[in-house]
Order: structure tokens, then sequence, then C-alpha cells
């Protein structure tokens, strides 16, 4: 892993309220021989970070300074801004084929979003709930875990946004439920015709398919929601296929 503080290989960082109450963001960037999407996330991290009352902006030019001078490629880059410190981690990438083929088994959690807060949809430093509830549902033997917000309508997972299809129709639930408005999620928006709106778990339970984005991940299908068994979904493996030749340009 490297670890670069306010540009230099580091691991000291100046002590501000992020490390007191929080007030951080962060975003997680797929590198390959350059960042994907790179433009989008920084303009969702300094938004973010305004919200936030943080006075300071990531510039993109920056960043691929940055990227060029330590040489990072094909991992996730991590960026997180607080009110004195801006920083950069790489991590392998988690995600293998066989996960691809499989898809993933989601479980339900108990906890539930709040559609009124505004950290649900700021991708926020204060992201233990969120790793909390996973390391939960792995114990269960789920891969990631999806919520309901205070309403009972779907919202995300704890590291992903949600889809589903019922005959050739795609649906999501809408921003306002409760969620982080994913780059992969927008991708998939512009690319597809998309139903966003207010959805229950049983209309999630009742789809013919469904499948999960995150920036890191790409497109997940998944292959079974609490106990029941997923079928395959011939609009699921196409949207999948599209992805992948994207990625292949880049």
């Amino acid at each position: 892993m490297k670890i670069i503080v306010n540009g230099e290989f580091s691991n000291k960082v100046h002590i501000d309220s992020s490390f007191f109450f929080g007030r951080g963001v962060f975003e997680t960037i797929l590198m390959k021989d350059k960042p994907l999407f790179l433009q989008e996330h920084i303009e969702r991290l300094n938004e973010g970070a305004k919200r936030l009352g943080i006075n300071r902006e990531l510039e993109e030019g920056i960043i691929l300074e940055q990227i060029e001078k330590y040489n990072i490629r094909n991992c996730a880059l991590k960026l997180m801004v607080t009110e004195k410190n801006t920083v950069m981690t790489t991590r392998e990438i988690p995600y293998n084929e066989e996960m691809y083929d499989l898809g993933f088994k989601i479980g339900l959690s108990e906890v539930r979003r709040n559609s009124t807060s505004m950290l649900s949809y700021i991708k926020s430093v204060n992201y233990i709930e969120n790793i909390i509830e996973k390391e939960k549902a792995k114990l269960n033997g789920f891969d990631e875990v999806v919520f309901l917000n205070e309403k009972n309508y779907l919202t995300e997972g704890s590291s992903s946004n949600i889809f589903f299809i019922k005959g050739e129709k795609i649906y999501t639930p809408k921003v306002s439920c409760g969620l982080l408005d994913g780059i992969i999620r927008k991708w998939v928006i512009s690319n597809f015709n998309v139903s966003e709106g207010e959805f229950t778990l049983e209309e999630f339970l009742e789809c013919d398919g469904a499948f999960l984005t995150n920036s890191i991940m790409g497109i997940m299908k998944i292959s079974s929601i609490n106990s029941k068994i997923m079928n395959s979904c011939s609009l699921t493996e196409r949207i999948v296929e599209y992805y992948r030749e994207f990625l292949g340009g880049k």
C-alpha cells in the first residue's frame, strides 16, 4: 500500500475535525493505465467537502501529477480530504473473475437509511455503520448488505448501488430515498433506459434479475437475495458485457 499525505510519502497527518467529528470526504477510483471517471469523482468529492464546511478543493491536474510522480497503476486509489489533509492511498483490487461468475449473495440490514440526513448523500468518512453492517453480513455468509430507509423503501448497499430488472425494464431507487449517487450508477443510467423510483423490498424480491455497481467493482450480478436464488438474466449479462467493452477502451 502507498500512503501519500499532502503530496509526500508519509503516515503523518495533521489532527483536525476529521478525527474528532468525522468531517471529511473520500472517493475510491479505479486505476488502470489512467484513473477512470476522475473528473466525476473529484467533482463529487469537492461538492461533498463544501457541504461539510471544508474550505478546500482538489484539482484534477494535481491528482494526475501525483499519479505520475508515484507511478500509480492498476489498483484502487483512495482520495481523502479533510480540513488540513489530502491523503492518497492505494490497495489491490479485491474482485476476481470467480466472484463475477458466481455473483454476490445479498443480505438485508436491520439498520435504516435516513433519507432526511445529508450524510446519506455524501461520501463522508463517517462510514463505520456501512463497514460494521457489511462485516455482520459476511459473518452470515453474504457478500453485501442492502438497506431500506425509514419509509421501508429500498436504498443502496453498504458500498454499492442497486439495480433490478423486471421483464426488459431496469429499475433503481431514486437518490431522494437516501443514497449516494454512485459514479457507475450514473454511467448505467446514461447508457440504458432506467426507471428511478421508490421500491419496496417485495418488488425487489420479485425481480427477474439484479446487479450492484460501484467504482472498483464495476457491475456485479446478484446471485441471491436473502435465501431467494436469482436466475440468470440476459439483460444483466448484456449490461456487464457493455461495461467491460467500455473498460477495454480505457
